[in-house]
């Protein structure tokens, strides 16, 4: 049996969210202020990666709007906000409720059964595991980022965020969504963008970013 301790997740989820910011350059964690911006030479950056990958830009994109999500989670969790729940995946097999007619298939998710997961460092979390009856860790569903962008008001309401910042955030989810997320984890539409879809990066994406960053942080 194999077990993963999921104590650090709201830590785990942020330095996955920015590592995918910082992919390829374009954009640059400041060392001081623990916020983004976009690099000195973008332009140049952007250039090189394209020439060495003609899908620089749609892989870029797809890693940035899953760093966006799963930044928005690391808030929420950092500050003990469930939206969790329990994927029922393991029903799956070659018996049960939802039997699979391929062996080789089925065998996949008696796999996933021998790996547990546990929250020893983290009671709220272990007692949201528990209450979920989450064992295993593809059981546990995150929810998507409309559901979080549905309910940012919670974390105005525990002021994590200004009602300002809540609508932002709000907006940048939605802008990202529909003009980058929705579209490139889906299909590839020929034309690809690097920069800012008038100024959605600049002014839309990076502000919502640094809002969660700061949101997310471990108090100290």
């Amino acid at each position: 049996m194999i077990i993963h301790d999921f104590s650090d997740l709201p830590d785990a989820l942020r330095t996955f969210a920015v590592d995918q910011f910082i992919w390829q350059g374009f954009l640059e964690l400041d060392p001081v202020t623990d916020l983004l911006g976009e690099a000195t030479d973008v332009d140049t950056l952007r250039k090189t990666a394209l020439a060495s990958d003609r899908y620089a830009y749609w892989s870029w994109w797809l890693r940035f709007g899953a760093g966006f999500e799963n930044l928005i989670k690391a808030t929420f969790l950092r500050h003990q906000l469930s939206l969790l729940s329990k994927r029922a995946l393991l029903e799956k097999s070659t018996s049960g409720s939802s039997p699979l007619g391929t062996p080789a298939a089925a065998r996949v998710y008696e796999h996933v059964r021998s790996t547990h997961l546990t929250s020893t460092a983290n009671a709220w979390l272990a007692a949201e595991f528990n209450r979920l009856n989450i064992q295993h860790p593809l059981e546990l569903n995150s929810g998507t980022l409309g559901g979080y962008k549905r309910n940012l008001s919670l974390l105005t309401l525990v002021s994590v965020l200004s009602l300002a910042e809540e609508v932002l955030v709000s907006d940048a989810a939605t802008v990202l969504a529909d003009m980058r997320r929705n579209v490139d984890a889906h299909i590839f539409l020929k034309a690809q963008v690097g920069g800012s879809i008038n100024g959605d990066l600049r002014d839309v994406y990076i502000p919502a970013c640094n809002i969660l960053l700061r949101a997310s942080r471990k108090a100290v």
